[in-house]
C-alpha cells in the first residue's frame, strides 16, 4: 500500500501527517518559531506511531507557500532531503491552494478566495472554482489598497491570515493549512502519476512574485 509523508510548515503551525487511503497518523500545532528544532521529531514520531519507516514511503508532499520565509525553506529542504536519501518523488502544492481545499470541504463552498497574510502592504490571493471533483485557481499579488470584495461573487467563502486586514463577511475563521488535506490531495496525485523530482521541490516566497507566476 502506498504511504506519503505530508509536510505544511508555511504559517506558524507545525503540521505533519502520514498515511495511506485506508489510515493517517497526523500533528497539528501552533508552535512559533519552533518549526526547525520540532519538525524531524515529529516526523519520526509519527512513523514509530504508524509503524513505518522511511523505506516504506512511496512519495512526498510539501505546501511550498507563499508563507513565513524559515518555514517554507524547512518544509522543503526536508522533503528533498528525505526525497534524495530514499530514491522518492514529490507532489507539491500552494499552501494557499491547500488553504482553499480545506475551505472547500469544509464548507461545500464552490468558490473559496484565499487570502495570504499581510506583508509590506501585499497579499497574494487565490480564488479557487471546484467543479465535478476538480479545483481551478487563478492567482495574484496585489498592493491591500487594491483589494475589491465585490470583485468576487457573492457566496464566494473567504479563508486565510489576510482576510483580518480587511471588512469581509463569510469568513472561515482561525483557519491554518493542515497536512491531513494535503495528504489527501497528494494520493489522488500519486495515482494519477503527477510527481516531480526532489530538486523540483522549491519554496514560494512572499514577495517573489516571479516564481509565483511560474505555478500558474
Amino acid at each position: 500500500m502506498d504511504n506519503i509523508l505530508a509536510i505544511e510548515t508555511s504559517t506558524d503551525t507545525c503540521s505533519v501527517s502520514i498515511g495511506n487511503c485506508q489510515e493517517a497518523f497526523s500533528y497539528h500545532e501552533n508552535i512559533p518559531k519552533q518549526h526547525t528544532a520540532k519538525l524531524l521529531s515529529v516526523i519520526n514520531n509519527l512513523l514509530e506511531e504508524s509503524n513505518l519507516s522511511y523505506e516504506d514511503l512511496s512519495a512526498l508532499a510539501v505546501g511550498i507557500g507563499p508563507g513565513s520565509y524559515t518555514g517554507v525553506r524547512l518544509s522543503c529542504a526536508v522533503a528533498q532531503g528525505i526525497a534524495f536519501s530514499q530514491q522518492l518523488k514529490g507532489i507539491t502544492l500552494p499552501s494557499i491552494e491547500l488553504l482553499s481545499l480545506q475551505a472547500h470541504e469544509e464548507t461545500s463552498s464552490n468558490v473559496v478566495v484565499a487570502i495570504s497574510e499581510l506583508n509590506m502592504g501585499k497579499v497574494y490571493i487565490s480564488k479557487s472554482i471546484f467543479s465535478k471533483g476538480n479545483m481551478k485557481s487563478n492567482y495574484s499579488l496585489i498592493p491591500q489598497e487594491a483589494f475589491k470584495r465585490e470583485a468576487f461573487p457573492e457566496e464566494s467563502c473567504f479563508v486565510g491570515e489576510g482576510c483580518s486586514s480587511f471588512d469581509i463577511a463569510n469568513q472561515l475563521p482561525g483557519a491554518h493549512p493542515r497536512a491531513t488535506y494535503l495528504l489527501k490531495f497528494a494520493l489522488k496525485k500519486l495515482d494519477q502519476g503527477d510527481l516531480i523530482e526532489p530538486d523540483e521541490i522549491l519554496p514560494i516566497y512572499l514577495n517573489d512574485e516571479s516564481s509565483w507566476q511560474k505555478i500558474k
